[in-house]
């Protein structure tokens, strides 16, 4: 495999489950599980065979540069800074590693789920990044709410077939009290959040090009579950293949051991939250990761546009965390219950100094 980067690091492929396997609620996939998030995994496994997935993420994917092109008047009415930017349109709002605006890339976010997850104003007030409502471009880009909608319920409903088979793992380990396996919490929340992503194409190269974390920042999903899209590279609109095979997605393993990972672009990868690690007493495993922006002359022009799905418990479930917690346990009083909105507001407090 060539390389374009001085330092190489070993390609991984994500250990896969098919669609029809998934499907089978008998299937004992245990295996397969505790290689993907088991404690010696990557944090990441790949669905494959999907019905109908192609075309929704093709669909999908296509829009990102549109919406990023709209006129800046039009963007700015899709911003909701009340949600920290986080429904609606948000470019230039998040820092990069080194402390600098990320204007590299541009977000979408909605929850595909329910437009309106609560109409209590004490709830939007409190947690405005979960609770407020969607907002869609429904005069300048009326597809986008149709797209985003039809590929975040299916990866969606993907992820719950999946956590099924990840509580059949974790109840051969621990006692798994009944309505508090992954598959039931996330059934029954709220406040699931899609982002659509956009990078814009760069004509002298990316910034901080030669890190490994050049393209988004060495971080560990916080929630429960993350399902990813395979990213779509396009030039002048017409899709290209990367042109830098050192790009991509890399991740740090349990012994601390970095890797690059690679699934196929028509199947759904999923990553295990910090969440899901602490509920689930450390069974299954969340893993640190970064993506590399592709380098060299080829490299320029190129947009990317990728869809991840954070699937997390609602803000009033109960989280009643294992005696043994090993994340963030500075936080976490033994034998505690919090709800993930009270975790939530502890996490930001403490790592992003965000509440205002």
């Amino acid at each position: 495999m060539s390389r374009s980067s001085e330092t190489s690091f070993p390609t991984l492929t994500t250990i896969s489950i098919s669609f029809s396997q998934l499907q089978d609620k008998n299937a004992d996939l245990s295996f397969k599980i505790e290689e993907g998030f088991g404690p010696n995994g990557l944090g990441i496994l790949s669905v494959t065979d999907v019905p109908g997935y192609s075309s929704l993420r093709r669909n999908l994917l296509h829009l990102a540069p549109r919406l990023a092109n709209l006129p800046k008047e039009v963007k700015e009415d899709l911003e909701d800074p009340h949600s920290r930017y986080n429904f609606g349109w948000s470019h230039g709002k998040e820092k990069l590693e080194s402390g600098k605006p990320d204007i590299l890339k541009g977000s979408f976010y909605a929850n595909p789920i329910l437009d309106t997850p609560t109409t209590e104003a004490s709830l939007i007030q409190r947690y405005p990044s979960y609770c407020r409502s969607n907002i869609w471009p429904r005069n300048a880009l009326p597809e986008l709410e149709v797209a985003f909608k039809a590929l975040g319920k299916l990866i969606f409903d993907i992820g719950l077939m999946l956590a099924y088979h990840c509580d059949q793992y974790v109840s051969k380990g621990m006692k798994i009290h009944k309505d508090e396996g992954l598959e039931s919490i996330l059934h029954r929340s709220r406040c699931h959040k899609g982002r659509l992503l956009y990078y814009f194409p760069s004509q002298q190269g990316v910034p901080d090009g030669n890190s490994l974390s050049s393209w988004c920042g060495w971080h560990t999903d916080h929630g429960s579950l993350t399902g990813l899209t395979c990213s779509m590279f396009t030039r002048d609109g017409v899709e290209i293949a990367c042109p830098d095979s050192a790009a991509g997605l890399y991740i740090r393993t349990r012994n601390n051991q970095i890797v690059k990972v690679v699934y196929g672009k028509d199947d759904i990868a999923y990553q295990i939250g910090e969440t899901t690690e602490i509920l689930s007493g450390g069974y299954l495993c969340a893993t640190p990761h970064c993506v590399q922006a592709p380098k060299g002359e080829e490299s320029s022009g190129i947009e990317r546009s990728t869809f991840a799905l954070f699937m997390q418990p609602d803000w009033d479930e109960k989280l009643n965390f294992p005696e043994e917690v090993h994340i963030h346990k500075e936080l976490i009083p033994s034998n505690a219950a919090l709800t993930f909105g009270e975790y939530s507001e502890m996490l930001l407090d403490k790592y992003y100094h965000q509440k205002q």
